[in-house]
């Protein structure tokens, strides 16, 4: 081969690693994004359910102590939200609700004495704990995506990642009391009231 046609191979495979470098960095880039958009609607999600479990607790469905022990589990997860304790904090928060929506009946007492505001209450509650489930879910598969993908030869050879810090799981306990959340809920409205 005469040393233009080198010059040629060389550059076509120089061009060839450029792209799939690039390709590849902007695959990780796009999935460093979506990470930090799944981490933004989990904390929104657990934000919601703190809400939401707060709202029931001073909107007169608990009994007193159950109340207090609620608000306080929330509000203590509202003020871990991004913070090294968030894991802990909601972990409690979850052991907290199923303490207070312990067993079907006690669930099925809430509904059947509930007026239709605090009926749409607690329904609220369930559907926050099931966006949290999901939310929490989705964005641990993306951390295990980026993960795998930041463990690859040529990530790390090229660096790749930048200064993006190292994605990891936020492990806590998100499962809800499962009469809460159960689809068989009673009606809302004024068939409630009647059914108590």
């Amino acid at each position: 081969m005469s040393t233009l046609e080198w010059v040629l191979v060389i550059g076509a495979i120089l061009a060839a690693i450029t792209v799939a470098l690039s390709t590849t960095a902007g695959r990780l880039d796009r999935l460093h994004i979506r990470l930090a958009t799944a981490q933004a609607s989990l904390d929104r999600q657990l934000l919601d359910r703190s809400t939401c479990l707060r709202n029931v607790a001073t909107g007169g469905v608990l009994d007193p102590a159950s109340a207090l022990a609620a608000v306080d589990a929330a509000d203590a997860a509202r003020e871990a939200i991004g913070k090294a304790e968030q894991p802990a904090r909601e972990t409690e928060l979850s052991e907290v609700m199923r303490t207070v929506f312990g067993s079907a009946e006690d669930v099925d007492a809430l509904w059947a004495s509930a007026d239709e505001t605090r009926a749409g209450l607690i329904a609220d509650l369930g559907d926050a704990c099931e966006r949290v489930q999901l939310a929490h879910r989705f964005h641990d598969d993306l951390v295990a995506r980026t993960q795998r993908m930041r463990r690859k030869s040529v990530v790390r050879w090229a660096r790749l990642a930048g200064r993006a810090p190292w994605p990891h799981r936020i492990d806590f306990d998100d499962v809800p009391p499962p009469h809460l959340v159960a689809r068989d809920r009673p009606p809302v409205g004024p068939e409630v009231g009647h059914a108590a």
